[in-house]
């Protein structure tokens, strides 16, 4: 990942500042200094295929589990799932071809194509979620949480914004960069924490034990997340607590992440009392990888800026 220093005024748009709303207009945006601000740049096809890659899986699984949690009667919702899980799969391997002859009007078209997948599945969950919290004729039951629904749509809604940057060329400072991801992350790997709490056999206590207080930490690192993210707005300097908290964010994304290993290989071995299918367990540990690799590169970008 290399990084560029972009200093004046004029490459920045309204609602910089304002990451989570990009069209917002931000009349209190202050210029930065005369050093500049150090930019996050992305290569477009080697990051396109990566998150393709990987969030396609991701997505194709989100299907798969949601078909599974629906109550037997639910056969439309049940059908629709596994129609969306069909799809990924299809993009998921087309996916693989792009990327062993990628050109950017092929990876364009994926990542298109992806990005409108994706915004109907993310419409699907929010339907479904809607329904599981409703009260009266429209509810449904099964065995989906609202947090999960919640969560699965969350890492849908960050796929197609990672895509839309891809696409459009958009770009941020590296510190705003660092601080969304931890946040996002950060509540992801709490969530997960939580799941495993819920889905572990009561008898298993030392497990239980373990997921509970990781289930504490993340919330409080995403907590931290947030702070630093206020406290950096307008202009994201980078500073030096940044290299700290994300030191910190790369320890607790491998414990948890060792976590889970060890989970999923008991699991497999029928050596764990739970109900978390293999496949689940095997899931939750891939993106705690994936958050390991992320915090990883992110060090090594700061360390080649002085700060």
């Amino acid at each position: 990942m290399e990084v560029e220093t972009q200093s004046t005024f004029t490459h920045f748009k309204p609602g910089f500042c304002q990451p989570d709303c990009i069209e917002q207009d931000c009349p209190t945006f202050t210029c930065p200094g005369p050093a500049g601000i150090p930019m996050a740049k992305s290569d477009f096809i080697s990051d396109s295929i990566d998150n393709n890659l990987f969030w396609l899986r991701i997505m194709m699984e989100h299907a798969l589990f949601m078909r599974l949690g629906f109550a037997c009667v639910n056969i439309d919702l049940i059908n629709e799932a596994q129609e969306f899980e069909k799809e990924f799969s299809k993009l998921l391997t087309q996916a693989m071809k792009v990327a062993h002859a990628p050109t950017g009007q092929k990876v364009s078209n994926l990542n298109q194509a992806s990005i409108e997948l994706t915004r109907s599945f993310v419409c699907f969950k929010t339907m479904v979620l809607d329904r599981i919290i409703t009260c009266g004729p429209a509810k449904i039951g099964g065995y989906n949480f609202p947090l999960l629904i919640d969560h699965i749509r969350r890492e849908g809604i960050t796929f197609i914004s990672v895509l839309q940057a891809l696409q459009t060329g958009r770009k941020e400072p590296l510190a705003l960069s660092i601080v969304r991801e931890q946040t996002f992350w950060h509540r992801i790997m709490a969530d997960h924490a939580k799941f495993i709490l819920h889905l572990l056999d009561p008898s298993e206590r030392q497990f239980v034990e373990q997921a509970n207080s990781l289930s504490i930490l993340f919330d409080q690192k995403r907590l931290e997340a947030l702070d630093l993210k206020s406290m950096f707005e307008p202009n994201f300097v980078l500073y030096p607590i940044l290299k700290r908290f994300t030191r910190d964010s790369l320890k607790a994304a491998m414990q948890i992440r060792d976590f889970k290993a060890a989970a999923t290989e008991l699991i497999a071995k029928c050596e764990l009392l739970s109900v978390i299918p293999e496949l689940l367990a095997d899931h939750v540990r891939r993106e705690a990888e994936r958050f390991v690799q992320t915090m990883e590169r992110r060090l090594h970008e700061l360390s080649q800026i002085k700060i």
